[in-house]
């Protein structure tokens, strides 16, 4: 009988370590709000990161989540040759 899906999440052995150990360091620090002033660093993956945990997802899958993210971006600025340019925040509409 198979598990229907309910199996953990498991680390896979494949790929570079290293690479993977900086685009994890790369998530963490997007996501991080500067101290005492609880501002993101990043309003961009900060809104990104808590979607995808009020989507359900774990802390170290929404990590994953901006790795791949951050991994998407980084290769089209290098095939395109572009600058990263951070895209505007939608104003919080006013209710």
């Amino acid at each position: 009988m198979g598990s229907g899906g309910k199996e953990t999440m498991k680390k896979t052995k494949q790929g570079n370590r290293k690479l993977y150990d900086i685009f994890y360091n790369l998530a963490v620090q997007q996501v991080q709000v500067c101290k005492g002033s609880k501002i993101p660093r990043n309003p961009v993956f900060y809104a990104y990161y808590n979607r995808k945990l009020s989507d359900g997802k774990s802390k170290s899958q929404a990590l994953l989540c901006i790795m791949r993210r951050l991994v998407r971006i980084i290769y089209g600025m290098m095939k395109n040759k572009t600058a990263y340019i951070m895209p505007e925040m939608p104003e919080a509409k006013a209710s």
